[in-house]
């Protein structure tokens, strides 16, 4: 069983500020980079729409006020007529000056001659230097083509290649290059993107704030719950055994059946205090109990030094179990318990210690109302037996023990003779150790 992970509460608030408050960082952050991105490009494309208006608004009045009444179109204008370029520079200033906002202008034909060039004349009637830039063959090919561009004065410019197209051919007739300042294009943005984000923010503000007002009160019921429950885990620990528990822990948390048994080999170690019940009968109670759970602190607390476990108290008696491979433990801790006793000025009490070991049944004994985890079958039947047969600061171990110990451990015992036990037809092959003198072997782990 793992304890480590049961001895204090669930830290729910800390790791709901962690995750949320990180997952919360981020799901905003990609909020506002998608409504940025998705605002931005609904603004572009209304933008980009206004400004076609604005090209073609600006053909139509050219078409209209010079070239139909000159007869004449963008395909064939003559730049070099300066009557004809005179009048159409004056006409779309004209137009520009009154109707648009217009940072800059350009007019080209379809052969890619600049017609009209708002910042150099000079340029006007010779082929365009850019003409083989993307946006212009875009633009050739009848679709808008567009680009942000930088001005030293810290403007931000958009140049749009607009196709003019004419009407009886629906071909690409001719081509403005418009510049427009998109300073305020960005401010329309944010404006938007502000405006966008303001009730989703709130409401997720308000949910966040909602939600940790939860996660504080679950996390208040758990710890309280989990202080609770290790408080009666504690109390129950003193009073059932560490097998049962793990049975219970096993049935609540895998899902195990808690009341099924199964066979086991297991090491069966009884230990009784020899006289104590005579001296329980003329003796006050408290002083009674006082001495009784100092004999069995100690019992208990060398046991569990060497891995076993204390299957149950009965009076004065411990049966403490031990798993199979641990035989040597066991008879070390039966031998130490003995020499600790002996040597113990506050005890004055000897014990008497049996080693067993072979197959049990081990489950759940009992009624559906009250039960207890522990071992039964012949081979506890045995081990209470060779216990009922020591002598004060005695250990008796089974011949099973005795074959298993090396020789350091069986130095301390020597053939006792065989004994008869109740219920056995064949009497029992053991081995006895009176308090032992030397150094106890092995140590435990």
């Amino acid at each position: 069983m793992n304890q480590d992970l049961h001895h204090k509460p669930f830290p729910l608030i800390r790791y709901y500020s962690i995750y949320a408050g990180l997952g919360g960082i981020i799901f905003y952050a990609l909020l506002f980079a998608f409504l940025l991105l998705a605002e931005r490009q609904a603004l572009y494309d209304q933008y980009i729409e206004g400004l076609i208006g604005k090209a073609n608004t600006l053909y139509h009045d050219i078409n209209r006020d010079l070239l139909q009444p000159q007869k004449v179109t963008l395909e064939n204008f003559n730049p070099d007529n300066s009557r004809l370029n005179k009048e159409l520079r004056a006409e779309i200033e004209e137009i520009v000056r009154t109707d648009f906002t217009l940072a800059k202008v350009k007019v080209f034909n379809n052969k890619g001659l600049v017609l009209y060039d708002h910042a150099d004349r000079q340029k006007e009637g010779k082929l365009y230097d850019a003409i083989n830039e993307t946006g212009f063959q875009t633009a050739l090919q009848g679709e808008v083509s567009s680009k942000l561009e930088h001005e030293a004065d810290g403007r931000r410019l958009m140049e749009v290649y607009l196709p003019i197209i004419n009407p009886a051919t629906r071909t690409v007739a001719g081509i403005i290059e418009i510049y427009e300042d998109v300073t305020r294009f960005e401010t329309q943005v944010y404006k938007a993107l502000k405006q966008a984000l303001m009730v989703p923010t709130i409401i997720f503000l308000l949910f966040n704030i909602v939600l940790f007002l939860i996660v504080v009160k679950a996390g208040r019921i758990i710890s309280f719950n989990t202080t609770l429950l290790l408080a009666i885990r504690h109390n129950m620990e003193k009073y059932l055994s560490r097998s049962a528990i793990e049975a219970i822990y096993n049935a609540v948390t895998e899902k195990q059946e808690l009341f099924r048994g199964e066979k086991q080999s297991i090491v069966i170690v009884f230990s009784d205090i020899r006289g104590f019940t005579a001296y329980s009968e003329h003796t006050e109670p408290e002083i009674v109990v006082k001495e009784l759970n100092t004999i069995l602190q100690l019992q208990a607390a060398i046991i569990h030094e060497y891995g076993g476990t204390i299957d149950k108290f009965v009076g004065d008696e411990i049966m403490a179990i031990f798993p199979a491979a641990k035989a040597a433990e066991a008879t070390a801790a039966a031998l130490k318990i003995v020499a600790a006793i002996h040597a113990s000025k506050a005890i004055t009490f000897e014990v008497g210690i049996s080693v067993h070991s072979g197959l049990a049944v081990v489950g759940s004994i009992g009624t559906e109302e009250r039960r207890d985890y522990t071992a039964i079958g012949d081979t506890i039947n045995t081990g209470a037996r060779l216990c009922s047969a020591c002598g004060p600061g005695e250990v008796i171990i089974s011949s099973r023990i005795f074959e298993t110990l090396t020789d350091q451990l069986r130095c301390q015992f020597s053939l006792k003779e065989t004994l008869k036990l109740k219920g056995k037809t064949a009497p029992i092959k053991t081995y006895s150790s009176l308090v032992p003198k030397e150094i106890i072997y092995p140590e435990p782990a």
